[in-house]
């Protein structure tokens, strides 16, 4: 908004104020104050009114004490006259209103003495028995009005009413003196600033009366309303000023664009949807012999588009499809043929284009240049042709050299393969023949067991001590049998399963670290041999649907290359850390062993075939070149080998789903 409508707006004259915040303040102090005086009467009137009655309930207790064994004795001795005096002193007791005595005969009882005024309700009433000698001689009946406390509760009550009004009255004017003082004045004045505020940079800020002029820990919440409205004034009007030289850029910035566009050799125009000319730069006219006006007018696949191209941009449009680097001929009024290359920045209004806006910079001669080119290239095709002909024989002979190269290469790639799990059916076979060595001997103890026990059974000298103990010597060959059986089968199967999937190409689910374990069991000899440590880090329900075989070769290769060449002859540490952890839809295996490394003056070329530090001590230089073949092609992944010290360290990333289940 501009700032002299904001002012404009700041002028117009004030509201009338109808209610007065102070009067609604005394008017709310007051019926808070006259309810909590009321209040606290009636609260006072009520613990009077307990008192009082409390006072009462004592004294016919005091009679109890006093009298009834006085009176029981005149009684018993029939002495009216001391029975009437008797009376008589229990009616001066306070608030005591009547009282009767009563003689037992028999079954009834026969009034002897009463005092005071009879009533057939009484507020306080007791009957006590009077006893002389163990026996009841008759009764005594005391009953007291509460009349006189009404009284004195309505007394005390008009007192305190009256009390308690002229003190709100005074407490609530004061109240009212201060909040004026503290609030009401400050918050007027912040109401005539801001009815009378002009957004203008030479405004005075707002300060009210007696307060400081900036924030400190002395301040409130007016200080803080009058410090924010200071300041939200300053930014209004900074942003006023900003929008201003905004505008007056913007219009600079137009004024600019407009003098480029009509200054520019490239035609630039603005369409509707259906390519009818709203306004276009005079590079059309000179172009096309038109008028502004005329031009206008016109449908621009009129002027710039040959009917044969029409329907095809039309088309285009209509499946949004984008108009970008279109090369179009088009014949201006001397009939002359001109190529224009456009270019079209569309503007929607939802899913329709709303405009477009086209570009058209005119190639007519370049495109005369490129026709002198394609004419010196039929020239010079005619040459290289010739010269190709040439170098067609040779070609032939190198293409059957590599040929037979790669066809070489396989060959020595299938050998590797062959030659590593001939090394693993070495290490299964001499982890087998332990256990299997140990079966053979428990069979044959067994069987020399039993043979005694025979003998034993035909002469008839079976006793306890020897069934108990050939019992126990059976339980341990059978347990050193079911051990040491298991762990061959173990070791069968998991060389089983090692094998099957590194010698076919088979893919489907599988655990990941039971993989990985299979191949550490299977080389579990060679690694015992080398006094190898391999910790793998694995997450036990890690699935994926792959080729087993594949992630074999992977495993088997780097770990018999950290046995080979990082540790034989190495005296410091001997592990081998695998990691395998999935990120996203990548699977990450890190390896590293705490070997002796690679070579500087290798690692650039360490996946190339035949590259190995072991040549001529039969290395063939093919493990990595295989793992970076299965990795990169058959996984679509990437290997990427880490300099570190000490030790080799690969980190692969490898699509989680490297095969998908048709």
């Amino acid at each position: 908004m501009p700032i002299n409508k904001i002012t404009s707006l700041a002028e117009q004259p004030p509201l009338q104020i109808k209610s007065s915040l102070s009067i609604r303040l005394l008017s709310y102090i007051l019926i808070c104050s006259t309810a909590l005086a009321i209040i606290i009467t009636l609260l006072q009137l009520l613990l009077d009114y307990q008192q009082d009655r409390a006072k009462i309930e004592d004294s016919i207790e005091q009679v109890r004490s006093s009298f009834i064994q006085p009176l029981a004795v005149s009684l018993w001795n029939f002495d009216k006259e001391q029975i009437d005096i008797q009376s008589k002193g229990i009616m001066n007791l306070p608030y005591i209103q009547y009282i009767k005595v009563q003689e037992v005969v028999g079954n009834t009882e026969v009034a002897i003495s009463h005092q005071g005024t009879s009533q057939e309700h009484y507020d306080i009433s007791k009957k006590f028995d009077l006893i002389h000698q163990g026996q009841v001689v008759g009764t005594l009946f005391v009953a007291a009005s509460l009349d006189q406390v009404y009284d004195n509760l309505i007394e005390k009550s008009l007192l305190i009413l009256v009390g308690q009004t002229i003190k709100t009255m005074v407490v609530s004017i004061c109240i009212l003196m201060i909040i004026y003082y503290m609030v009401i004045r400050h918050i007027n004045k912040i109401a005539v600033y801001t009815r009378n505020i002009k957004l203008s940079a030479s405004n005075r800020d707002l300060r009210l009366d007696g307060r400081d002029r900036y924030i400190s820990s002395k301040s409130d919440e007016l200080d803080e309303l009058v410090y924010l409205l200071n300041k939200m004034k300053k930014r209004i009007v900074a942003e006023l000023t900003d929008k201003e030289t905004a505008i007056k850029e913007l219009q600079q910035e137009r004024d600019f664009s407009a003098t480029i566009i009509n200054s520019s050799s490239t035609i630039i125009c603005c369409l509707d949807a259906n390519f009818k000319i709203s306004t276009i730069n005079p590079a059309a006219v000179i172009l096309t012999g038109y008028s502004q006006e005329e031009l206008n007018q016109k449908n621009w696949l009129d002027i710039f588009v040959s009917e044969s191209r029409k329907q095809e941009l039309l088309d285009k449009l209509a499946e949004n499809e984008p108009l970008q680097g279109i090369e179009i001929e088009m014949h201006d009024q001397m009939g002359e043929v001109n190529t224009l290359l456009w270019t079209f920045s569309a503007f929607y209004e939802g899913m329709d284009i709303k405009y477009l806006i086209g570009f058209g910079h005119d190639i007519t001669p370049q495109k005369q240049v490129e026709q002198e080119m394609l004419l010196l290239n039929d020239q010079l095709e005619e040459k290289v042709t010739k010269r190709t002909a040439a170098l067609t024989a040779s070609n032939s002979q190198m293409i059957q050299t590599v040929e037979q190269l790669k066809r070489t290469q396989q060959t020595l790639v299938e050998s590797e393969k062959m030659a590593s799990l001939g090394s693993l059916v070495a290490g299964v076979t001499h982890e087998i023949n332990t256990p299997i060595g140990i079966s053979v001997t428990t069979a044959t103890a067994l069987q020399e067991e039993i043979a005694g026990l025979k003998g034993k059974l035909a002469d008839g000298q079976l006793s306890d001590f020897y069934l108990q103990g050939l019992i126990e010597r059976f339980s341990e060959s059978g347990r050193l049998l079911h051990s040491n059986l298991k762990r061959a089968a173990d070791l069968i199967n998991s060389f089983k399963q090692v094998a099957v999937d590194q010698s076919s190409e088979a893919c489907y689910t599988f655990k990941l670290k039971e993989n990985i374990e299979q191949v550490v069991t299977s080389l579990k000899y060679k690694i015992k041999q080398s006094q190898t440590t391999i910790t793998i880090t694995c997450p036990e329900d890690l699935v994926i649907y792959s080729f087993p075989g594949s992630f074999v070769q992977i495993y088997s290769n780097l770990i018999i290359n950290s046995l080979i060449h990082g540790f034989q002859q190495w005296d410091d540490q001997r592990q081998i850390f695998i990691d395998i952890e999935l990120q996203k839809t990548t699977l990450v295996i890190d390896y590293r062993d705490t070997g002796r490394g690679i070579p500087e003056d290798m690692t650039e070329r360490i996946f190339d075939p035949f590259v190995t530090t072991k040549k001529g001590s039969g290395g063939s230089g093919l493990g990595t070149h295989i793992v970076y073949n299965i990795v990169t092609q058959l996984f679509k992944g990437e290997i990427e080998y880490m300099p570190s010290s000490p030790g080799a360290h690969f980190v692969m990333r490898i699509p989680y789903r490297a095969c998908m289940n048709s």
